[in-house]
């Protein structure tokens, strides 16, 4: 050892080098040792993540409340477009009926939209004297009607409303199919 270290080498200054490396060393051990997750907004202090401690393109539109982040360029507004269709004004419920269908009996009917109207749904029931509905019935089909009064295929617009049932109520009833039909 040279001599000028050997002179001032004292009992305190060992000590001290020794209390220096066991506080470095388990200050590090400490670091390398916390469980995944273990460190919250309640252990970080106020202001102590800034835009330098993060990593460019790390963070998400989600990471932020709204209105933080700038609106995005927008480009020039386009061509007025052509103006649509109009929009359907009401509603109206189109009826057909057949009259006294016994206990047990069976009934079928269609019922189609006026000209300019747009079926946009349907359906049947039995109905009592009073014009209330009454069940039970067995309702063997309700559907919506294409053209030539067929079933209405994929993508198709709907014509009526076709229905057939057997009457279950125990009494003689009035069959009614009804299509709803919009108009423009």
């Amino acid at each position: 050892m040279p001599q000028g270290i050997r002179k001032r080498l004292t009992f305190a200054n060992v000590i001290a080098c020794i209390a220096l490396f066991v506080a470095l060393g388990s200050g590090a051990y400490a670091a390398t040792q916390l469980p995944k997750n273990s460190v919250g907004s309640k252990q970080i202090k106020k202001n102590a993540v800034n835009s330098a401690k993060v990593k460019d393109r790390s963070l998400k539109a989600v990471d932020f409340k709204a209105g933080q982040l700038p609106a995005g360029p927008q480009g020039a507004q386009g061509p007025k477009g052509d103006k649509g269709a109009p929009g359907a004004t009401s509603v109206v419920a189109r009826r057909a009926l057949v009259d006294n269908v016994g206990n047990g009996g069976q009934a079928e009917e269609s019922v189609f939209c006026e000209d300019g109207e747009h079926l946009v749904g349907g359906g049947a029931a039995f109905v009592n004297a009073e014009g209330k509905y009454d069940f039970p019935s067995i309702l063997h089909a309700s559907v919506p009607l294409g053209a030539g009064s067929l079933p209405a295929g994929e993508g198709e617009e709907g014509t009526g409303w076709r229905a057939s049932a057997t009457n279950q109520t125990g009494a003689t009833r009035d069959f009614v199919v009804i299509a709803l039909c919009a108009k423009p």
